[in-house]
This record gives structure tokens, sequence and C-alpha cells, in this order.
């Protein structure tokens, strides 16, 4: 019997996987698809940057192998990484500075506390994103990242700021909500009110324009061709 090769998607949490794992491991049976959770924003994580997001990525890649027993380097024919925008591409006049926890999005401002949070967040994130939607390969391996803006639950569920005690409950709804139905997802990722018009490399310098990384646009419909 031959061993299905791996494409391996790389992602923050587990409301990511449990959202889209099982709908896109039935629409590509042909591989076999694997999700690894990193526990936390790669991209926006104090300590990366430009010069070492390559690394850091590869890094999550060999902890995925060291803990997959059976799957090698080698059995890994695509690293796909998806992230939230979370509006790193905003202008400080997009910013406001009012009494929140964290960091509360819109669709044309940023709140929270201290102006500087978010302008030190967008930097680190903007040095990371612009790196590595550059990037062709991770150790020899093809390598693409997609987005979803502001962030995942925006795209799937049009709530851009859904409390993290919801985010399981909605992921689950989701993923239901395609069982045995999974081929109209593509229908829906590729919904002309957020998918990006272009190639990859255009879609990147869209979201990067014009306030665009707080809204709701993704171009992960690129993935299925």
């Amino acid at each position: 019997m031959k061993i299905k090769k791996v494409i391996l998607f790389i992602v923050e949490g587990i409301a990511d996987k449990t959202s889209l794992g099982g709908i896109i491991g039935k629409l590509v049976s042909s591989n076999l698809i694997k999700f690894y959770i990193t526990g936390g924003d790669v991209t926006s994580d104090q300590y990366t940057h430009g010069a070492n997001a390559v690394k850091k990525v590869n890094e999550h890649v060999n902890r995925f192998l060291k803990r997959e027993i059976g799957i090698n380097k080698g059995d890994i024919i695509q690293i796909v990484h998806l992230i939230d925008m979370d509006g790193a591409y905003i202008e400080s006049a997009q910013i406001k500075v009012e009494e929140v926890e964290g960091f509360v999005y819109s669709e044309s401002f940023i709140a929270a506390k201290a102006a500087s949070r978010v302008t030190e967040r967008n930097s680190r994130k903007q040095q990371v994103i612009n790196r590595l939607s550059l990037c062709p390969q991770i150790s020899g391996i093809p390598y693409n990242m997609y987005y979803f803006s502001c962030n995942l639950e925006h795209v799937l569920h049009n709530e851009i700021n859904l409390a993290d005690e919801l985010k399981m409950e909605y992921a689950a709804a989701f993923s239901d909500s395609y069982y045995k139905t999974e081929e109209t997802f593509i229908d829906f990722i590729r919904d002309k009110s957020f998918a990006v018009k272009g190639d990859y490399k255009e879609t990147w310098e869209f979201i990067k324009l014009n306030g665009n990384s707080l809204k709701r646009y993704s171009n992960f419909h690129l993935f299925f061709g």
C-alpha cells in the first residue's frame, strides 16, 4: 500500500484545527493532512523577528516530526501556515487609547490601554509576515502562508471579537455544518465578499494596504487552486 504524503498545517490554536481539520481532511483525501498547533502567535511572538522567522517556523516543523512517529521530513510535501492578520498594518491614527483588556478590534481601529502596545506588536508582526510571505520553502519543503483577517473567527463567523470561551463552540459548529458536504466549504471560502482577488503575491500586497489587515478578508481560497 502506498503511503500518503503529508501536508502539514501550522496553526495557532485548537479552534483552528477544530474548525478546518475535518473539512480539509475530506477535501484533500489524496494526502494525509496533519495539524501542528503552536500554542501562540508565531508572527507576533516577542522572540521572533524578520531575521529568525524562518528558523522559528522550522523549529515547529522539527517538533512536529519528533512527536509524530512514522512521519519523516521527506514525507512532508507542503507546509501550510495559517495566520491571523490582527490589524498588523494599520496607521497610527487607527489606534485608540481606551480602558480595555488586551486589544479590542473593529474594522477601522484597534483599541488598547496604550498605543505603544499596539505599535510594538505590529512592528514585530510586520517584520515576520514580510519575511514569511516571501518565503517559498522551509528546510527544502514548499511553504505557503495564508491569512484570515482580522482573525479566523472574523472570516468564518463574521465575529471580530469572539470571546475565548466561545471559540471552541463556534469551531465545532462550523465543522459540523460541513459534515458530508465538505465540498461546499470551497464555495464559502471563495465568497467574493472576503476572498481577495489575485495571485499569492498580489493578495499579500493587498492585505498590507489601506487598513485591510483589520477588514474581513482571506486568501486561503488559493490553497484550493
